[in-house]
């Protein structure tokens, strides 16, 4: 979004303050309140996405429940032209990320200011019963005077529900995930209190506690590893204050603390001299847990071997003195030979051991792992591929609508395999959404134009005007500029087509709804406008009366002006101020290229022309040298009761022409309108006010 760009008519666009994964953040000014606010834009490939939409309206529903002055403020949740934005309390500052960058080491009583002030927010989210899940530096704002913002509750969720997608996906950032989170299990009130012990330990040390290659090696050790102690980063940190971030970041849920609050508390004496030989924080050891919980089997249940020997011994004969004298003296030599036996297999068994070890030494060591890449731009693929001890291969680029430009769609061998060292790793890379170029349809059958448009994927509209130079169903003007080249999943196309010229007689359409209008006027190849009134005589939604009146005899593709009922007019309506905006239409002669009213309007596209000669001879049957050129128009308009994305009013002109816009506003909303010629934007205007007129 371009600088200067007013978004809804009220947010002008200043600069572009960061991007995230699936948002764009923006410095805009509200020209209506005066001041500076952050926009959040939902990205282009995530505006079709259901969940991406879903997690974007979840953030605003959750803001906005809470009032604390840590907790960047929503103010407007909209859409528009199918853009999805959150308006947000600017924060004049940095990320507590970068703040810890540029001023580390920070002194221990602003290190316990910061975490009081990020614990108060936490502390107003769950007493609402919602679970940040997402707790990082990166969402935490820091303006100038070192005042804590905390924002991006985009995945947090009511207490209430359950945390575990069907999928069981991990959501949040991997290096301040609670153990449970990893696990795929119900995150809670402990989990954004363990995710508070990792960015404390970040604040004291500058670094995160737990790094590796992939996230899954980042998760292990999470799980399984113990807390790394802060004071063998620096031993003046005091022993008190190292013991919350080893109490608030215990492996099991049940050993943290049981409130963000008693988290605070504890942290606001971590400092006090009471404290200062305070015994190390003992995390409670898990392996103690499950050998109290192991059953011993009492002694004299075990079976007796040596008393089951007696009882076979007592049933044997007793051999006579000679027999014991021989066999005492066989058996030491058979033993012997037995031993000799066992110790040989042995040898061989350990050599066997030993070398099968090796061999496993030596495969580990001849072996890598392919990295996790799938979303990260190319560079960096390659990078992280080089460092695996791999060699980039063969790079294609295959188009995608999910996946940003020059961003990695997959790889070959997949991400986490095992491979041997310098094996080549082929990329598929994004190349950004398909795009189609448009040509200039002008002149063409509409029929023909439609059904090729519609195989490449575009959704195609008609709007019907009359015409003297061009025959029934050929193209007269198209919306787009032609040679540019559009994503088919994103675009719609408006073209206007002939209707030659045909006298119909208009029925009377009082007491009709919209949807009947609109039925009657597609079936006659009319163009209705509406405008809405008060009244008591028809139902809200109904018309109440019709210009040109009904029996009147119209060109078809003429207009006719419907009024709906807005129903009985009430107190509520009193603010409501109707008011009309002239403008002049300038003319466009195709012939001599040139606007007739300014030059600041010439149309060097010449869309009012077919677009080769092969088409020239179909589009122009019945030409009359003595027609003055038409120039069809189409206007936008949006007010109380009108919609900015349908045509409000479709005229052709043959001169400049002046026509009067019709404006009903209420002191709180902002109208604007646009008219648009030969697939140009000629005209606009985007803050037109009840004051201002």
């Amino acid at each position: 979004m371009n600088k200067g760009y007013v978004l809804n008519g009220r947010y002008e666009i200043i600069n572009r303050l960061g991007e995230g994964g699936m948002a764009d953040v923006y410095l805009a000014e509200d020209l209506i309140l005066k001041r500076k606010v952050a926009v959040k834009l939902l990205r282009l490939d995530f505006r079709d996405n259901p969940k991406a939409k879903k997690r974007f309206q979840h953030e605003a529903m959750a803001a906005t429940e809470l009032d604390n002055p840590h907790i960047v403020g929503i103010y407007d949740v909209d859409e528009v032209e199918g853009m999805q934005y959150l308006v947000m309390e600017y924060v004049d500052g940095e990320d507590l990320k970068q703040y810890i960058k540029d001023r580390f080491p920070i002194p221990y009583a602003e290190v316990v200011d910061i975490m009081e002030q990020i614990c108060s927010a936490v502390s107003e989210a769950h007493r609402h019963n919602i679970i940040h899940r997402d707790l990082k530096p990166q969402n935490i704002l820091v303006d100038k005077k070192g005042y804590i913002k905390i924002t991006d509750f985009g995945i947090s969720r009511a207490g209430t529900e359950d945390t575990m997608t069907q999928t069981r996906s991990i959501i949040g950032s991997i290096h301040y995930l609670s153990p449970e989170q990893i696990k795929g299990e119900m995150a809670t009130q402990q989990s954004d209190i363990y995710s508070l012990g990792i960015i404390l330990y970040q604040i004291l040390t500058g670094k995160v506690p737990f790094n590796g290659d992939t996230a899954v090696s980042i998760a292990i050790k999470h799980s399984q590893e113990p807390m790394p102690s802060v004071r063998d980063f620096d031993p003046r940190i005091p022993q008190a204050l190292e013991n919350v971030v080893l109490r608030a970041t215990t492996k099991d849920p049940k050993d943290r603390y049981r409130t963000v609050n008693q988290l605070a508390d504890d942290l606001n004496t971590s400092l006090d001299k009471s404290r200062a030989n305070e015994s190390k924080f003992i995390v409670p050891d898990e392996r103690q847990k499950v050998d109290e919980k192991t059953r011993v089997m009492p002694f004299n249940a075990l079976p007796s071997s040596s008393a089951s020997a007696n009882e076979s011994d007592a049933q044997r004969p007793l051999p006579n003195d000679n027999e014991n004298r021989s066999a005492d003296k066989r058996p030491k030599k058979r033993m012997s030979k037995r031993k000799r036996r066992w110790l040989i297999l042995g040898g061989i068994l350990a050599f066997l051991v030993l070398l099968l070890t090796l061999v496993m030494i030596v495969t580990a060591n001849g072996k890598t792992t392919v990295p996790v890449i799938t979303g990260t731009e190319e560079n960096e693929a390659s990078q992280k591929i080089k460092s695996a001890d791999l060699r980039l291969g063969k790079v294609r680029y295959h188009s995608s609508d999910t996946i940003d430009r020059n961003r990695v769609i997959s790889s070959n061998p997949h991400e986490n395999t095992k491979v041997k060292k310098n094996t080549k790793v082929s990329l598929v890379v994004s190349s950004g959404p398909r795009k189609v170029r448009v040509d200039n349809y002008v002149g063409q059958n509409y029929d023909q134009v439609k059904q090729r448009l519609e195989s490449e994927g575009f959704k195609v509209r008609r709007r019907n005007a009359p015409s003297s130079s061009f025959r029934t169903g050929r193209v007269l003007q198209q919306d787009f500029e032609a040679g540019k080249k559009m994503n088919p999943a994103k675009h719609t196309l408006t073209f206007v087509v002939s209707t030659g010229i045909k006298q119909i007689t208009l029925e009377d359409l009082t007491g009709m709804s919209k949807a009947q209008v609109i039925s009657y006027a597609n079936k006659e190849e009319i163009n209705p406008t509406f405008d809405y009134v008060y009244s008591s005589d028809q139902p809200k939604g109904r018309v109440v009366k019709q210009s040109p009146a009904a029996n009147t005899s119209i060109r078809q593709g003429g207009n006719v002006a419907v009024s709906l009922s807005r129903g009985s007019k009430t107190k509520k309506n009193d603010d409501l101020k109707s008011f009309d905006v002239r403008v002049t239409i300038p003319y466009f002669d195709g012939n001599q290229g040139s606007s007739s009213a300014s030059s600041a309007f010439n149309n060097s596209q010449g869309t009012q022309a077919p677009a080769s000669s092969s088409s020239a001879e179909s589009a122009t049957p019945e030409p009359t040298s003595a027609e003055t050129p038409e120039n069809v128009v189409l206007i936008y308009l949006k007010d109380h009761d009108h919609d900015f994305g349908t045509v409000y009013k479709q005229m052709v002109i043959t001169k400049d022409t002046a026509v009067s816009l019709p404006f009903k506003l209420t002191k709180n909303e902002v109208g604007r309108y646009k008219i648009v010629r030969d697939g140009q934007t000629i005209l606009r205007d985007n803050n037109i006010t009840y004051d201002s007129h």
